[in-house]
């Protein structure tokens, strides 16, 4: 009788020990969720105060430099990049001039281009009227990423790329363009808050017109 009473308190003993084994694990998954759920809301949070921050900053009736300015005083250092540039589309003219085109810590002189030579990825987004992402420096050369003459001398050259159309229909007034020395820096939600920036700058420079 003894002997069954051990047994069976052994067996007792161990159920309990799994049960609480079994709890112990549900509530670190839930403390890992609630940690995940806290995350995504200051993420959230983050980039709803980023976006506000945008829509004070950027104003019908700014000339096309100082909204490019503003915008590139806004997101430079919290989104991580090495290059940003602005450039506006005159489809009638056939050119390409970049407004602003920041690299190497400062605002350099780019060239205008003509948009039927197709030179670069910039006229492939223009074309396409959709964003166009760049992941490496080599998959950008291979998709004809044109190096600029600061590149070229300092061996500097951004990773990603990514450039979105500004604007509404098969020909957008322009395009903005991201970089980073990284690889694969701009996630999907970092691209889609880079698309409402766009989308912000894109009615500013509309109603500018």
């Amino acid at each position: 009788m003894g002997l069954f009473g051990t047994k069976g308190m052994d067996e007792a003993l161990r159920e309990q020990g799994e049960r609480l084994r079994l709890a112990e694990e549900e509530a670190a998954g839930l403390k890992a969720r609630l940690e995940e759920t806290r995350e995504l809301m200051r993420h959230l949070d983050g980039e709803r105060e980023f976006l506000l921050a945008a829509t004070e900053r950027l104003q019908p009736g700014m000339t096309p430099l100082a909204l490019a300015e503003a915008l590139l005083d806004l997101c430079f250092k919290p989104l991580g990049l090495a290059c940003f540039f602005l450039a506006l589309a005159d489809w009638e003219a056939d050119s390409l001039t970049f407004v602003l085109y920041h690299e190497g810590g400062r605002a350099r002189v780019h060239p205008s281009r003509r948009l039927s030579e197709r030179a670069g990825l910039s006229e492939r987004v223009l074309e396409t009227a959709r964003p166009i992402y760049i992941r490496t420096l080599e998959e950008g050369l291979a998709a004809g990423s044109l190096l600029t003459a600061a590149e070229q001398a300092t061996g500097l050259i951004p990773h990603t790329w990514y450039g979105l159309p500004l604007g509404w229909g098969e020909r957008p007034m322009g395009l903005l363009s991201f970089q980073s020395f990284q690889r694969d820096a701009f996630d999907a939600d970092r691209r889609r808050l880079m698309d409402a920036l766009g989308r912000i700058l894109a009615l500013c420079l509309a109603q500018s017109r």
